[in-house]
């Protein structure tokens, strides 16, 4: 059988994002509870069960055992999945949100029976809650084949079982790889084979990768729990001379049209975060402060700035823009469009800002959408923007409204930002 090792997770703590900025969103008062192995316990060192109270509103927790399956116990608590949802039966049953991070261990005679057991037990205590399931991201070469077929049955079963798969395997290797087809032996990136499993390839890690995915798969399922009533929602957009492209393209008016209720579009070019640009002589966090009565009607808040790079430290006017927006408007839905401007001298300054405009995302509680690839296509990489690149002549806005490597294209990230907030579960978007 295979034994998860639980010891070697200090060496992993720096890769993990801290919890303690993250604003309250989505269901207030929701819970969650995650029923894993040893991945569990990845999540857990890395203070996963406060990036998810955070987000929800209510208790996380994570119920862990490293080696176990979903009949069998492991080496810390020596429970199976199945004794921990009967120890835990009065925190299950309040949860909105159960999560279950199991497959790895092939002690199961059928796992698909195991399946379809664990989740009759889970929704008869717990009948309402969003129902999650993770599949194996490991690359051990010895167990691929079997990782393989239960993946296939992870994914085969979530319409009839309930639960919507969220690939660990695609957040370690990107969206292309194929869970269904693990390659065997393959290191995570950057990393040697871990020692101990008889095989080349890796189990553990990449903890802050499947903590985004998961909080991606939640923002998408409320956006799909949203989709199901009359759409109302106000929207707010703060940029710089980005935005005002957006607002020459009549964006206000297709987010209005799109989320059925008034939107604003507050623009300066030329400014960051801290100061002021060449319109309305505002900072972004001076126009929090003027529109504080609009931000706080607001469902939906997009954030256009990066662009001008005159902050002594972007992440920290990060954290305070964030700050002083959630503190308006705690319940919107936040949005951080990356830059996609490409002149040569700048192009590097850039991309690290794209950098530290993703990895934050966990943490400020926002969601990225990319100007880069708006213009350049989907396999465009906004942390690694090709200097002095041309925009696609095709992409030209208005008269007066110039390409230039950076501005232009408005049209196209107008649409990749009506699809973002309105995706495709409520009939439009991609």
């Amino acid at each position: 059988m295979l034994r998860l090792l639980t010891g070697l997770w200090v060496v992993l703590l720096p890769l993990m994002l801290s919890a303690a900025d993250i604003p309250v969103m989505g269901t207030e008062g929701e819970s969650a509870y995650i029923l894993a192995d040893s991945i569990g316990y990845g999540l857990h060192l890395g203070q996963f069960e406060a990036n998810l109270q955070a987000r929800l509103g209510g208790p996380a927790k994570i119920s862990y055992d490293g080696g176990r399956s979903i009949t069998s116990g492991g080496n810390q608590l020596h429970m199976s999945a199945l004794q921990s949802v009967a120890a835990d039966r009065e925190f299950i049953a309040k949860a909105g949100v159960i999560i279950v991070i199991l497959g790895m261990e092939p002690a199961e005679a059928s796992f698909a029976d195991s399946q379809r057991e664990l989740m009759r037990r889970l929704k008869l205590i717990a009948p309402r809650a969003r129902y999650f399931w993770v599949d194996i991201g490991a690359t051990i070469s010895t167990h691929v084949p079997s990782w393989n077929a239960r993946n296939k049955i992870i994914y085969d079963n979530a319409s009839s079982l309930g639960y919507t798969v969220i690939s660990r395997y695609k957040a370690i290797f990107g969206p292309d790889a194929n869970p269904l087809s693990i390659s065997p032996g393959r290191n995570f990136p950057g990393w040697g084979t871990e020692a101990g499993y008889g095989g080349a390839g890796n189990v553990h890690g990449f903890d802050a990768e499947l903590s985004r995915a998961i909080i991606n798969a939640l923002d998408e399922s409320d956006a799909r729990a949203a989709c199901a009533k009359p759409i109302r929602i106000r929207s707010y957009v703060l940029g710089d001379s980005i935005a005002h492209g957006l607002y020459m393209d009549g964006l206000a008016q297709k987010l209005e049209e799109r989320l059925g209720a008034a939107a604003f579009i507050n623009y300066d070019g030329g400014r960051s975060i801290i100061s002021p640009g060449s319109q309305i002589g505002k900072s972004a966090l001076e126009s929090v402060e003027i529109d504080r009565e609009i931000i706080a009607g607001a469902g939906v808040i997009v954030i256009v700035l990066g662009t001008n790079q005159v902050e002594p430290s972007f992440i920290d006017s990060q954290r305070q823009l964030l700050q002083a927006l959630k503190t308006i408007a705690p319940k919107a839905k936040y949005y951080w469009v990356h830059i996609g401007a490409t002149l040569a001298a700048q192009a590097d300054g850039w991309s690290a800002r794209n950098k530290t405009i993703y990895d934050n995302r966990v943490e400020l509680g926002y969601s990225v959408i990319s100007r880069y690839q708006a213009i350049f296509g989907p396999k465009a990489d906004p942390l690694h923007i090709v200097a002095g690149q041309e925009f696609p002549a095709s992409m030209v806005d208005q008269p007066g409204w110039a390409l230039d490597s950076i501005h232009g294209a408005s049209a196209a990230l107008s649409k990749v930002i009506l699809d973002a907030v309105t995706p495709g579960a409520c009939g439009v978007g991609n």
